[in-house]
C-alpha cells in the first residue's frame, strides 16, 4: 500500500499554492479522474497563520461527492504555468490507495483519515495478514520452527479443495449467465406468443438458432479476450467514432425498446399478483424507481440472486410441456424438418423468435463480461475451450427452456384455438401442472425474469454509448466516480419509463420489442464478422471457420427474416 514517507512530505511552501478550482488526482486510487466530471478543489481551510489544514474537494454535477482530506494527505502540487489559464488549473495530487477509494461511500460528505491514521490502519492489516492462516502464510509457517508443519499442511490441502470446488463454479461465466438470463419476461412472451399463434412450427428453429447463438456469443468471447475491449471500445479503436456510433444507436433502439418492454411485463406480473385488481399501470413507476436506485446505489449482484431464483419459476416448463401430453410425432417433425409459413403472422412470429434468441444485448454484455472475467487454463488454448464450455452451457440451458415454453404454449393453447391477449392467457399454459397456482407462479417468474433483465439491459447500453466516447466504465465503481456512465444509464431508463406509460398493450408491446432486436442484430454479427477476421484487431487469434460460418448463416438467417417481415409490411399482410 501506497504511504508517504517523511523525505516525500510536500513541501509547505507548495501546499499553499493550493486554490479553489484546481483539479484533485490520486496516487493509486480512483477518484474519477477519467471521467466526464472531474473532482475540484471547492475550499481550502485554512488555520489562523494562513497554513493549509484541509482541502474539500467536489466530484460530480448530478451524483455528488464531497470529501474532506487532510493536508498532510497532498502528495504533490502542480500549479498552473497562469493563475488566469482556466484550461490548465493546476492539478493536486493526493495519497489515497485503491481500497480506501473503493471504501468511499456513494454519495455525501466523507472524510479522509489523516496520514497517521491511515500508516496505523495499513500496520494493523499487515499484522492481521501474518497471523490470518491464507495458504500462502501456512507455506511461511511450514518454513519456521515452532509450527505444526503438519497441521498447516492439512489446512493448506482444505483450502486447495475448497478452491477446486470454486473453480467448478468459477467455470460458469459470462456466457452461462448470458444465455439462461436472456429469457427475461419480455422473451418469455416472445416465445409463448410464438408457440399460441403457430403451434409447433418453429421447433426447428430453435433448434438452428442453438448453434448460431453459441456461435456468435463465442465469436464476442474471442474477440473481447483477444483485445482486452469492449465492442464499442474495439469500434472506436480501430474503426472510429462513426462506425462505433453506429452500432451503438442500433444497440440504444433494440435495448430501450426491451426495457420498456420488461418495465411492463414486471408491472403486469403484479397486477396479476393482485389477481387484476390493480391494473399495472400503476406498478411501473415505483418498478423503475427501486430498479434505478439498486442499480446506482446498491451492490445488484447480491440482490439479483434473488431475483434468478423467483426467473427459475419458468423451468417449470420443462415439466410442465412433458405433461401437457403433446403429439411426439409430430413435435420430432416440426424439430428436425425445416419449414415455415409464408403468413404474415407465421414471419413475424419467426422475427420475434430469433430476435428473443440471439439480441443485440447479449453481445455486447459476452465482450464487456469477457473482458473482466478471469478464465480457468493456464494457457490461451485452454481458456477458449473453457469458454467455448461455458457458452456452449448457457446456449443449450437457455434454449432448452425457451423450446419447452413454444412446446407447451402449442400444446395447451394453439391447439385448443386460444390466443394471448393478456399475460393471465400466457399464464393458462402452465394449468396442467399447477391448476389455479399458475398465475402465481407465471407472474412471481414474469417478475424474476423482468427485474434480472432490466440492470443488464441498462449497463449494456452504458457500456455501449460510454465506450463510443471513450469515457470510463463500470458497475463496481461509485456513481460519483462514474458520472458519465451512471448518467447514460440513468437517461435510458427515463426514456424506457416514459414508453410504458404511453398505455401500449402489455402483450404486442413484448412482441414488437423481440421483433426489433430480431430486424437490427445482423447489423452487429456482421460487425463481428469483420472484426473477428481483422488481422489488425486479432493478430494471431481470429475466429476459426466454424465460427465464422456459423456467424455468415446467422447474418443470412436473420436478414432474410427481417426482408420477409418488411415485404409483409409493405404488401399490407400485417392487417
Amino acid at each position: 500500500m501506497a504511504t508517504k514517507n517523511p523525505e516525500e512530505q510536500t513541501p509547505p511552501s507548495q501546499i499553499d499554492d493550493i486554490q479553489p478550482g484546481m483539479s484533485v488526482a490520486a496516487t493509486e486510487g480512483d477518484l474519477g479522474e477519467e471521467d466526464v466530471s472531474k473532482p475540484k478543489v471547492e475550499q481550502v481551510v485554512r488555520d489562523s497563520q494562513g497554513r493549509v489544514q484541509k482541502l474539500l474537494v467536489r466530484k460530480g454535477t448530478v451524483f455528488h461527492k464531497q470529501l474532506e482530506i487532510p493536508a498532510n494527505r497532498v502528495q504533490k502540487v502542480d500549479a498552473p504555468d497562469s493563475p488566469h489559464d482556466s484550461h490548465n488549473p493546476g492539478t493536486v495530487t493526493i495519497d489515497i490507495d485503491k481500497s480506501e477509494s473503493k471504501r468511499l461511500t456513494a454519495q455525501g460528505r466523507e472524510q479522509i483519515e489523516t496520514e497517521a491514521e491511515h500508516q496505523r490502519e495499513n500496520d494493523l492489516f499487515d499484522e492481521l495478514q501474518e497471523h490470518i492462516p491464507t495458504a500462502e502464510g501456512l507455506r511461511q509457517m511450514e518454513a519456521h520452527p515452532g509450527i505444526d508443519a503438519e497441521v498447516a499442511r492439512d489446512v493448506e490441502e482444505q483450502a486447495s479443495q475448497k478452491s477446486d470446488k470454486a473453480s467448478l463454479l468459477r467455470m460458469l461465466g459470462p456466457g452461462f449467465l448470458s444465455g439462461m438470463a436472456g429469457n427475461d419476461a419480455s422473451a418469455v412472451g416472445a416465445y409463448s406468443l410464438d408457440g399460441a399463434q403457430v403451434g409447433l412450427a418453429h421447433l426447428w428453429l430453435m433448434l438452428l438458432a442453438t448453434p448460431l447463438y453459441q456461435a456468435v456469443q463465442y465469436s464476442c468471447s474471442q474477440i473481447g479476450r483477444a483485445t482486452g475491449q469492449g465492442l464499442a471500445e474495439v469500434l472506436r479503436t480501430h474503426y472510429g467514432r462513426r462506425v462505433a456510433s453506429v452500432a451503438s444507436l442500433v444497440l440504444i433502439i433494440a435495448n430501450v425498446a426491451l426495457i420498456t418492454a420488461d418495465l411492463v411485463a414486471v408491472s403486469s406480473g403484479f397486477e396479476l399478483l393482485t389477481g387484476s385488481r390493480i391494473n399495472w399501470i400503476w406498478f411501473v413507476i415505483p418498478v423503475a424507481l427501486i430498479l434505478w436506485y439498486l442499480s446506482v446505489y446498491r451492490n445488484f449482484e447480491s440482490i439479483k440472486k434473488v431475483f434468478l431464483v423467483m426467473s427459475l419459476a419458468f423451468v417449470v416448463y420443462l415439466v410442465t410441456s412433458v405433461l401437457s401430453k403433446p403429439a411426439w410425432g409430430a413435435v420430432l417433425f416440426n424439430t428436425f424438418a425445416p419449414h415455415i409459413g409464408l403468413s404474415f403472422d407465421s414471419i413475424s412470429s419467426a422475427v420475434a423468435l430469433l430476435g428473443a434468441t440471439i439480441s443485440p444485448y447479449t453481445i455486447y454484455w459476452q465482450m464487456q463480461g469477457e473482458k473482466e472475467e478471469k478464465r480457468l487454463g493456464k494457457t490461451k488454448r485452454q481458456q477458449s475451450r473453457y469458454a467455448a464450455l461455458d457458452i456452449a452451457l448457457g446456449a443449450v440451458s437457455g434454449n432448452l427452456v425457451a423450446y419447452c415454453i413454444i412446446l407447451t404454449a402449442a400444446t395447451t393453447l394453439f391447439t385448443h384455438h386460444k390466443t394471448i391477449q393478456t399475460a393471465s392467457d400466457a399464464a393458462v399454459a402452465l394449468t396442467p401442472i399447477l391448476g389455479p397456482y399458475a398465475t402465481y407462479l407465471f407472474a412471481i417468474g414474469f417478475i424474476g425474469a423482468g427485474l434480472v433483465a432490466i440492470p443488464v439491459l441498462l449497463a449494456s447500453t452504458s457500456y455501449a454509448v460510454a465506450g463510443t466516447f471513450g469515457w470510463p466504465v463500470g458497475l463496481s465503481k461509485k456513481p460519483w466516480q462514474r458520472e458519465g456512465f451512471y448518467l447514460i444509464l440513468t437517461c435510458a431508463l427515463v426514456v424506457s419509463l416514459a414508453l410504458a406509460l404511453c398505455h401500449f398493450d402489455p402483450i404486442t408491446l413484448l412482441f414488437w420489442a423481440n421483433i426489433l432486436n430480431g430486424v437490427l442484430t445482423p447489423i452487429l454479427v456482421i460487425y463481428l464478422l469483420i472484426i473477428g477476421n481483422s488481422r489488425k484487431v486479432m493478430k494471431q487469434q481470429r475466429l476459426g471457420w466454424l465460427t465464422n460460418t456459423g456467424l455468415i448463416i446467422t447474418a443470412l438467417v436473420l436478414t432474410t427474416a427481417a426482408l420477409l417481415l418488411f415485404y409483409g409490411l409493405l404488401t399490407g399482410q400485417s392487417h
